[in-house]
């Protein structure tokens, strides 16, 4: 992964709030022609900085967040069985050696899931949270513009900092 400037940065903070932007879109918000913002996108697609485009969606079932404890010299060969299994895997460190967010259709399913990971041979133990809501900040809808506090109120002034514009006057 290359190291990401703070243009990089920007694009980044809007594919995370809406991933079907368009490349000219996010080229008026950060100051970039649309073929800038296409070679930045392509470059940190290929050095791994952006992994996926992906949708989040409301529940579909059961989710639940899996800790797994491995044996001494195992975590490899769990990793890789658990990453078939789940909608994301990472490694960590601590008291948990793997963390995989398992997504099924129904409760027995999970059960099923959760029964066939404690059962490697190299797992110790697990934890599993059980996702009971989801709180995901949502971008603002195009038709919702008009709901907006008006130009130079303190709330737009923030975010034109933030977001590194010039800051209206205030009124």
């Amino acid at each position: 992964m290359a190291p990401v400037d703070d243009v990089d940065r920007k694009i980044l903070e809007l594919l995370r709030e809406d991933a079907r932007a368009t490349n000219a879109a996010i080229g008026q918000e950060v100051g970039l022609t649309e073929a800038a913002v296409r070679r930045r996108v392509a470059r940190m697609r290929a050095d791994g900085t952006i992994v996926r485009f992906t949708v989040v969606t409301v529940p579909l079932g059961p989710e639940g967040l899996v800790l797994i404890r491995c044996r001494p010299g195992s975590t490899s060969e769990v990793l890789r069985y658990v990453r078939d299994r789940s909608a994301e895997v990472f490694e960590t460190s601590g008291e948990y050696d793997v963390g995989a967010f398992i997504e099924c259709s129904t409760m027995d399913e999970l059960n099923h899931e959760l029964d066939e990971i404690r059962s490697l041979e190299g797992v110790v133990s697990t934890i599993t949270l059980i996702r009971l809501a989801r709180s995901v900040r949502l971008p603002i809808p195009a038709e919702s513009a008009s709901t907006r506090p008006p130009t130079g109120t303190p709330s737009t002034r923030t975010t034109a900092r933030r977001r590194g514009r010039p800051t209206p006057p205030p009124r």
